[in-house]
């Protein structure tokens, strides 16, 4: 049918699906070990960052710098010095269990001009309560049987906004709104990508956020993320969250002339090939 997304192809990695979760464990990703924290959200952050390239961005050079808030274990990482081998990249973990991982991972894929900060982004730079997950949900706001509740020190966006960026990707489970309304240094952002939360048991904050983004000079696009199928009629939620939504931003006119080389490993390679 016209107007449909094509489908991704098959992931090299749906055996995850039968394995137990928020288990550690040891896989391969573009050929190297690779650890994990969860078969459920390793399987579905591949499929959205190397097969559909959410993150896809366009830079003025070779070595664009990037910050990654929300870095998880990694996979993002990967990603971005996959299709920009000589970018710089700031990333940002709050969870220290998670954050340990992506250390690991840095380390034996051999990443460099790469910066690993172990903070939660915050709207201030008091420490804060931090829900662990166990997997890459971890967050600020309150969380019904999180794995662990943990005092974490902060880092303000400013403090990693010192230069020009070509691309910053927020995703950082609900503090996204506050983070980005604290911020005096947008406007030495070229593109971002920020994951907006919706929790069912607090007030909704996307007219906020997009306003934000558009008096800073950005052009913005919404996809959908998660929304209830009758959100009129059934009332659910995903981890007590009722909408999510991946919004993208530039700034009209910008000039973006590099798009760095693919990023998809051979085998996910040949099966792109093979659906189109």
């Amino acid at each position: 049918m016209r107007g449909e997304e094509p489908k991704p192809p098959p992931t090299p990695y749906e055996h995850l699906l039968l394995a137990p979760r928020f288990e550690v464990r040891p896989e391969q990703l573009l050929g190297k070990p690779f650890y994990i924290a969860d078969t459920l959200s390793f399987y579905s952050s591949f499929r959205e960052i190397f097969q559909q390239e959410i993150y896809r961005f366009q830079a003025t050079s070779h070595s664009p710098v990037i910050v990654d808030c929300g870095a998880n274990y990694g996979v993002s990482l990967v990603y971005f010095k996959q299709i920009f081998p000589d970018a710089k990249v700031i990333a940002v973990e709050a969870d220290p269990e998670i954050f340990a991982l992506l250390q690991w991972n840095a380390a034996v894929h051999d990443l460099t001009d790469v910066t690993l900060i172990n903070k939660a982004v915050a709207a201030t730079a008091e420490p804060v309560v931090f829900h662990r997950e166990g997997a890459d949900a971890g967050r600020i706001h309150f969380m019904t049987g999180a794995k662990d509740v943990l005092t974490l020190p902060t880092i303000v966006l400013d403090e990693l906004l010192t230069q020009p960026v070509d691309f910053l990707k927020i995703d950082i489970e609900g503090a996204e709104t506050e983070v980005l309304a604290a911020s005096r240094r947008l406007d030495c952002v070229s593109q971002l990508m920020v994951e907006y939360h919706s929790f069912a048991d607090a007030p909704q904050e996307l007219p906020r956020l997009l306003n934000m983004l558009a008096e800073a000079g950005f052009r913005y696009y919404v996809q959908t993320q998660y929304c209830p199928r009758q959100p009129l009629v059934k009332g659910t939620a995903h981890l007590g969250m009722d909408l999510q939504l991946n919004i993208f931003a530039k700034r009209p006119g910008s000039i973006a002339a590099i798009e760095g080389r693919p990023a998809l490993p051979p085998e996910t390679a040949a099966a792109k090939r093979r659906v189109a």
